[in-house]
């Protein structure tokens, strides 16, 4: 099993842990809900960071040759990773913060919300810029020093995310049919 299907899993079992958690103490508790508008900010947000992680798997399946699931062999840095270097992980923390609103309630939502985004922080941290700086060396530094590891520029996102992904696979791609181009 790969390394990167491991930390999948753990992360699955990070996400019910916390909602489990969240809604028993909750229910127990009996706090009181969120106000509507608030819990329906948390669907809304759901339903957007949906868009970017859709994207940034179809991003990764077609510009790279996986080695093992879930782990790339090829640096990325075009359509969303030239605005943010990690827009998966970002995505998913909008996701569970939105997930959190939603549930609409106040231990649900800190319970979910403070040990995911800690996971992500940490895990970006303390382990994958580590290893994307061993992995892909200089091409990586470069990258890191240009692009930002998770608040982008709101301007770059909107011109990327309102572009298709296929316009933006053409330009990511040499004429000579060969790799996507690096740091466009």
């Amino acid at each position: 099993m790969s390394v990167c299907r491991i930390r999948l899993i753990l992360w699955l079992i990070l996400v019910g842990i916390t909602v489990v958690g969240g809604v028993a103490t909750d229910l127990i508790l009996q706090t009181a809900p969120f106000a509507l508008w608030l819990r329906a900010v948390g669907v809304v947000g759901m339903l957007l960071a949906y868009f970017p992680l859709k994207r940034t798997g179809k991003l990764l399946g077609r510009m790279t040759d996986p080695e093992e699931w879930g782990c790339t062999n090829q640096l990325v840095t075009t359509d969303i990773y030239s605005c943010i270097r990690h827009p998966h992980h970002l995505s998913l923390g909008i996701f569970m913060t939105s997930l959190g609103l939603a549930i609409g309630h106040i231990w649900s939502f800190l319970l979910i919300v403070v040990p995911q985004w800690l996971w992500i922080l940490c895990f970006l941290f303390l382990v994958e810029e580590k290893e994307l700086l061993e992995k892909f060396g200089e091409d990586y530094a470069d990258y890191r020093r240009q692009v930002p590891m998770l608040i982008g520029s709101p301007a770059c996102l909107f011109r990327v995310l309102s572009t298709s992904l296929e316009v933006s696979m053409e330009s990511a791609v040499p004429s000579s049919g060969g790799k996507p181009n690096k740091l466009t």
